[in-house]
């Protein structure tokens, strides 16, 4: 054998060399390494994934939605409130992870926004704060004994000039690291770039390029002049076009609703029937008073001929024939009360009923309504002016009656009377009852029953 053959032999028995420590250590490091390497470089990759996709936003709403769900991975944050400016320059929720809309009443978003406000107040909101959510317990109101992600960080959303347009509320369990928040102010850098880039697309000029100082100076005069000019003030309410004197149809005696004869917005005329009421019993009670009426004519005429023959007849006479009136005075109560069954109209018009089945068979009582009869050509205008909106109203005040079934043609109308007291009508709400009516020419436009929109007209005011 030759040399380094003989150095690979080792005697039967012995144990293979291990390695030294130094050098296993060394092992362990360079794998350490390799692997932080590899870690960091997936973390790059992402982060410049997230920049290419950000870019493709089109829309703030979309930069919202796209900076509260996509970089929760990356910042390992369990839950991203974005944050816009609102009116006045205050902060507002748009957008939650994982939420499609932001429902402003909640006290998630409520609790957030009054967080966000006070540490605005205690720290500003120009640069990154770590903070836990118990640290505003009573700005929150509740929230922060609720709310299970006490470890919040805000990032801010910053303009070219450092001004606060926007943020980030990244909020989990456990702390922030330092590389997680070098992370997370990185994807608001971005978020801040898009936003400024969305912004400024949308605005290709300003008001400076078409208006200088001494024309806004003289369109704010000319503004302030026009403000002491005396204009109407106006009132809207709705309206239901109803009839003028409409003739209530009543039930002349108690009974059941046989049949109806009349069907809803049927013309009628006078002595028309309408309504038939069940008269079983009313037959038979003037059947039964006809029966005695004939039986009194008969004891009349007994003791008449009695009289002749026995002078006591003559006291007869007198009683037979007291009886025979009070028995006609029933027959003839009987027959009226027959002939009430049978209801008639008593005037023309338009018979307005709501539903033939809801009254057949239905017990009605003496004087309950059962139906109206109007004329459609003769109408007036209900109006219901709600009391929050209650101006001074005169009779006689202009109206301008929009109906929904011809918006585009409003019918002049005048007032006539006004409710003293507020009462709850229809809508369920507390209103005066205002009535007009329409101006001459007009009426042909009103139908019975149309519904829709009045302005009614009040003093002069500046």
């Amino acid at each position: 054998m030759t040399g380094p053959a003989k150095s690979a032999q080792r005697p039967v028995g012995e144990a293979p060399s291990q390695p030294s420590a130094p050098a296993l250590a060394s092992t362990v490091q360079a794998q350490a390494q390799a692997q932080a390497q590899a870690q960091a470089n997936r973390a790059a990759a992402a982060i410049l994934a997230l920049d290419v996709e950000l870019r493709h936003a089109r829309s703030v709403a979309e930069i919202h939605y796209f900076a509260a769900n996509e970089p929760r991975l990356l910042t390992r944050s369990q839950q991203i409130l974005v944050f816009g400016a609102g009116l006045r320059e205050r902060l507002r929720i748009e957008a939650i992870s994982a939420v499609t809309a932001v429902e402003r009443t909640s006290p998630l978003v409520v609790g957030m926004e009054a967080i966000v406000a006070a540490l605005g107040r205690r720290e500003g909101l120009d640069k990154p704060r770590e903070f836990e959510v118990g640290a505003f317990a009573s700005e929150s109101g509740g929230l922060s004994a609720s709310y299970p992600l006490t470890k919040l960080l805000w990032l801010p959303y910053l303009d070219l000039k450092g001004a606060v347009i926007g943020g980030a509320l990244h909020a989990r369990t456990t702390p922030w690291t330092a590389p997680e928040i070098a992370i997370a102010e990185h994807i608001a850098g971005s978020v801040s770039r898009s936003l400024l880039a969305v912004r400024s697309a949308g605005r290709p000029w300003h008001w400076t390029t078409w208006f200088s100082r001494r024309t806004l100076a003289g369109m704010a005069a000319l503004l302030v002049l026009l403000m002491f000019m005396p204009v109407s003030m106006s009132a809207l309410a709705p309206l239901e076009v109803v009839p003028r004197d409409p003739y209530i149809v009543t039930a002349g005696t108690e009974g059941v609703v046989k049949s109806v004869v009349v069907e809803p917005n049927a013309v009628v005329e006078v002595g028309d029937v309408l309504v038939v009421l069940e008269d079983t019993v009313l037959r038979n009670r003037y059947d039964i008073a006809e029966q005695e009426v004939g039986v009194a004519e008969a004891s009349l005429k007994k003791a008449k001929q009695l009289s002749f023959v026995d002078p006591r007849g003559r006291h007869d006479v007198a009683t037979a024939e007291a009886e025979l009136t009070v028995r006609r005075a029933e027959r003839d109560y009987a027959k009226e009360m027959l002939e009430r069954s049978v209801i008639r109209a008593d005037r023309p018009g338009v018979v307005l009923l709501e539903s033939k089945r809801d009254l057949i068979g239905r017990p009605v009582a003496t004087g309950e309504k059962l139906m109206e009869i109007v004329d459609p050509s003769n109408v007036l205008i209900n109006i219901d002016l709600p009391v929050a909106d209650a101006v001074v109203l005169n009779p006689g005040a202009d109206v301008t009656a929009f109906l929904d079934s011809d918006p585009l043609h409003p019918v002049s109308a005048k007032l006539i009377r006004s409710d003293y007291r507020a009462r709850v009508h229809d809508q369920q709400q507390l209103a005066f009852r205002l009535v007009a009516e329409a101006s001459a020419g007009t009426g042909g436009k009103l139908r019975l029953g149309v519904r829709g929109t009045a302005q009614v007209y009040a003093g002069k005011v500046s």
